[in-house]
């Protein structure tokens, strides 16, 4: 088996196209207009899961710029990487939103924004942004756990993975839009123009991803834990 890390062009090709379909399938979904609640939901969790199944061994499958930022924070990325890893991350976000104006028509993109994330009129912006910070928290916990202790069976952290965003998704869409990945909506906001909340849906996920390592530190130190 050849162990050696992928070049870090490989890698970001990856990550261009892996964010580019995870837009195409969450938002898609949102444009289409004939997709239900839970198909909104469950279309990111599914194209995820056969991301990290497929070419999650290459750049890590991270698709999202809070969890870079957090694997840049436990020192398995480096600088360099996480800058080209971002990059490749928002230009894939952007061509996904890009795309799906040809695949449906400008006028039905334009009718929900292209799908991009929106603050419910009865949360406040407060409200959002600590719902954003803390499930970014539990999303990125849950991967850093699934991937990095030893003791947990790697061949099961898609399943946790794809099921935590799910599960997400199903509960926090009516109140942020359940973003937790500022990748998600800075294609769509950069294609429609509609840059509301954007403080909401930059900083929120990128704090709650830096939250995140200090609980995976926390919690996976002591006696019989070997934390990467």
């Amino acid at each position: 088996m050849n162990t050696s890390t992928p070049s870090l062009s490989r890698r970001a090709v990856v990550e261009f196209f892996g964010t580019f379909l995870l837009i195409v399938f969450a938002t898609g979904a949102i444009i289409s207009g004939s997709v239900s609640y839970l198909g909104i939901s469950l279309a990111p969790a599914l194209i995820v899961f056969v991301l990290i199944l497929t070419v999650g061994y290459i750049s890590g499958a991270h698709f999202n710029p809070a969890v870079s930022l957090a694997f840049l924070m436990m020192k398995k990325l480096s600088t360099r990487d996480f800058v080209v890893y971002v990059i490749a991350q928002l230009a894939g976000s952007a061509l996904g939103a890009l795309s799906l104006v040809g695949i449906f028509s400008k006028s039905k993109t334009d009718a929900v924004h292209s799908g991009v994330n929106s603050l419910s009129p009865t949360s406040t912006f407060f409200t959002g942004f600590l719902v954003e910070v803390g499930i970014t928290l539990l999303f990125v916990f849950v991967i850093l756990m699934a991937t990095q202790m030893p003791n947990n069976s790697p061949q099961w952290a898609p399943f946790a993975i794809a099921i935590t965003i799910f599960s997400l998704l199903m509960t926090f869409i009516p109140v942020t839009g359940a973003c937790f990945n500022p990748a998600r909506w800075f294609g769509p906001a950069l294609i429609s123009g509609h840059w509301e909340n954007g403080a909401l849906y930059i900083f929120a996920p990128m704090i709650g991803g830096v939250l995140s390592v200090f609980a995976f530190r926390y919690l996976s130190s002591g006696a019989g834990r070997n934390p990467a």
